[in-house]
């Protein structure tokens, strides 16, 4: 008998843990952190869980006897299938039984492994104790009374597979998170392709971009909360639509092109393809970009690995180190207050960049640099806010501000999002730019996906309106999965 229970990713973006059984065989489909959920009853630093007990209370993983590493017990699965390095698909990969399997793409494991290395050795951090299998796009894999096949799909991050699954007589595809218009898109085309040749009984598929109004109506509201919130001016926002990846470079060239002083671009941390788009602006501009040191050190890495090609390096781009006191005491009474440290006292991934040739700003003279000539910078960073708050120190200086990431969708968001337009109108700035294209397949991509692989039963994943699939697809019957609840196939 073929079962599928949800425990994440249900009525949620990200989270996604679902349980596949065949007979005596049971693997999780992704095992990822339930960030929404968290945020209910969490907020770090100061309210944030303690132990794996925290996260069973709350629901964010599930109560399965053995499952966990605080167990002597057999473990009660016998492999997790990741599908990406994304948080929401791998990030409580480390609370697991060591008897539990991995299975994950080689470039997933690369990705997973030096983005570990900018962490601090917490609790929830540790993935040493767990064994891990590599897979490449293709193969062909067993666990068990299952076998599946990776294929590669187009994402935000690189190394993102979908999988086709023969468990029993029902053949299951899971797409992970995908979409066609990135730099990479002929990779889903060849999970496409894949789902065509098969009979598919059951489709996974991620809905993110599946909802019921525009994307930036929380947005609009929430700017016209703040402006009548004791007349804060809010600098105007000037959204330029984008349909590609390759729209995103030519529109923030051409933006960048006319902005004046600093040009400040946030981007999400991982966001690989933003990352490389921006410092191809910043080539094209002659402006000299810097990175803040996580999205520089994955870069870097990547780069070195041979993973990704493209992305910057050491020899055509610097970064730009967080503020370091220079310690609880002053060295001397002739110390200044804001006197700084560079390589001491730093973690080991960050006295790296130290080591390498190129330059690397820090401290109130590296700032000052910065501020100086700031018409020939471009800084790429995943906080905009806190490189505000280093930056500006005590004096205004010119700066302009692209916004090139996900804007703020529920209320968490939006309370760090009026702290960034607080900054950007104590620097002057009376308008900034969003410049976005998703990580994930919009609707019409969906529609596409779906009715290629034309599967008997379709269960919405990784999305806040499941029910809207009812809508959109009449072919395949649609099953809003309950969390926890087992279905048979």
């Amino acid at each position: 008998m073929t079962k599928l229970s949800f425990y994440g990713g249900i009525g949620e973006i990200g989270g996604n843990k679902i349980l596949l059984e065949e007979s005596e065989t049971k693997v999780f489909l992704d095992f990822g952190k339930s960030f929404n959920l968290e945020r209910n009853f969490f907020d770090f630093p100061l309210l944030k869980p303690f132990y794996i007990p925290d996260l069973l209370n709350i629901g964010a993983i599930p109560s399965l006897r053995g499952l966990y590493r605080n167990s002597s017990e057999k473990p009660p699965v016998d492999a997790v299938l990741i599908t990406h390095p994304h948080l929401d698909h791998y990030g409580y990969l480390s609370f697991l039984n060591k008897g539990v399997n991995i299975f994950l793409g080689k470039g997933t494991k690369e990705i997973i492994d030096i983005r570990s290395r900018t962490y601090r050795n917490y609790w929830d951090t540790k993935l040493d104790h767990l064994s891990f299998e590599t897979f490449s796009t293709g193969d062909e894999k067993e666990t068990g009374n299952l076998s599946f096949k990776p294929i590669h799909v187009d994402h935000s991050i690189p190394a993102a597979y979908g999988f086709i699954i023969q468990a029993g007589n029902k053949t299951i595809s899971y797409t992970g998170d995908f979409r066609f218009h990135g730099r990479m898109g002929k990779l889903t085309e060849d999970f496409l392709a894949a789902l065509e040749k098969e009979d598919i009984d059951v489709l996974l598929c991620e809905g993110t971009n599946i909802s019921p109004g525009e994307e930036d109506e929380f947005l609009r509201e929430f700017e016209e909360r703040l402006q009548n919130r004791g007349g804060v001016k809010v600098p105007e926002r000037f959204p330029v639509h984008c349909r590609s990846e390759a729209d995103v470079k030519e529109q923030m060239q051409r933006v960048a092109e006319e902005l004046e002083g600093l040009v400040v671009v946030e981007t999400s941390a991982a966001d690989v393809d933003r990352i490389r788009t921006v410092s191809e602006v910043a080539r094209k501009t002659g402006r000299k970009l810097v990175l803040d040191p996580k999205q520089a050190y994955l870069t870097y890495e990547l780069e070195k690995s041979g993973l990704v090609s493209g992305l910057p390096n050491r020899g055509n781009s610097s970064v730009l180190m967080e503020r370091r006191k220079l310690g609880k005491r002053l060295k001397s009474p002739t110390d200044s207050e804001d006197k700084e440290t560079g390589k001491k006292g730093r973690d080991q991934w960050q006295q790296e960049f130290f080591e390498m040739s190129g330059e690397v700003y820090w401290g109130p003279e590296g700032r000052e640099e910065i501020r100086k000539n700031a018409e020939g910078f471009l800084l790429c960073t995943s906080n905009a806010t806190a490189r505000f708050m280093e930056l500006r120190y005590e004096k205004p200086f010119r700066c302009s501000y692209i916004l090139s990431k996900s804007e703020p969708f529920n209320e968490e968001m939006a309370i760090s999002f009026d702290k960034l337009l607080h900054w950007l109108g104590l620097l002057g700035i009376d308008k900034y730019y969003q410049i976005h294209v998703s990580g994930h397949a919009d609707r019409e991509e969906i529609k596409k996906l779906v009715e290629k692989a034309n599967p008997n039963t379709l269960f919405p994943v990784h999305t806040n309106y499941p029910q809207l699939f009812k809508e959109i697809f009449s072919k395949s019957r649609i099953v809003e999965p309950t969390k926890g609840k087992p279905y048979e196939l």
